[in-house]
């Protein structure tokens, strides 16, 4: 997590005086998940678009993107409240396009079939020489992303049951911690991949890398959050 009385002031010095990406990227990280909270307080109210959440969230991160872009912190006025505006009218703009010209057919489950994808082809590249430890890696693999997705989601279903709703908000909690142990990298492409349903595609262009490098990083991440979670497991057994 990033110290706002430091760690903030010194990546925006970063970025606008030296122009490092790894600063710009460091900064769409931390302000993400703000930006998601501002694209669910829109897509709240727009109830007849109700699978309009996808891209909700990809415009957000468009409108965080250029806020950065376009902040200058030695004007003296935070940052939120300078992007907020350009967040919202992003999204709005985004909601404004599909009412005009009503989202073409299968867009959105099309998008989500290509995510599933990705991740199933990054993890199930058999990279062990135990089959059984690959199959066991992916699988879990994908149970982690599955949480994640959950995560992203605006809205909170009615629990069925008491003590298993405790038992998921737990390892939602602790998949959360586990994302802030990650590399600076790896955690983006998570965040980017699952919060804002960016495709891999779509990450490689950003860092620019290629996409095959994005789904090796992802693949990394992965395990490493399976691991700090069995250590966790572990530790308070």
């Amino acid at each position: 997590m990033l110290n706002v009385d430091s760690d903030e002031q010194v990546l925006w010095r970063r970025w606008r005086q030296e122009r490092q990406p790894a600063a710009r990227d460091a900064l769409i990280v931390h302000y993400s998940p703000w930006a998601r909270q501002v694209a669910r307080d829109v897509f709240m109210r727009v109830y007849l678009m109700r699978d309009a959440w996808y891209d909700c969230v990809q415009n957000a991160l468009m409108g965080l993107m250029e806020a950065i872009d376009r902040f200058d912190p030695e004007r003296g006025v935070p940052f939120q409240p300078f992007a907020r505006l350009r967040v919202r009218g992003a999204v709005f703009d985004g909601l404004r396009v599909l009412r005009n010209v009503h989202m073409e057919l299968g867009y959105d489950a099309a998008h989500r079939e290509t995510l599933a994808k990705e991740r199933a082809e990054s993890l199930t590249h058999e990279t062990s020489d135990d089959p059984l430890e690959a199959f066991i890696a992916a699988t879990v693999g994908l149970g982690i992303g599955f949480l994640l997705d959950t995560q992203s989601m605006p809205g909170h279903a009615e629990p069925a049951d008491a003590y298993a709703e405790l038992e998921k908000a737990q390892l939602s909690a602790a998949v959360s911690q586990g994302l802030e142990h990650l590399p600076e990298r790896e955690r983006a492409i998570l965040t980017l991949h699952y919060y804002h349903q960016l495709s891999f595609v779509d990450i490689a262009d950003q860092f620019g890398v290629t996409k095959g490098r994005i789904s090796q990083l992802h693949k990394r991440a992965l395990e490493q959050l399976r691991n700090y979670l069995r250590e966790r497991v572990l530790a308070e057994c």
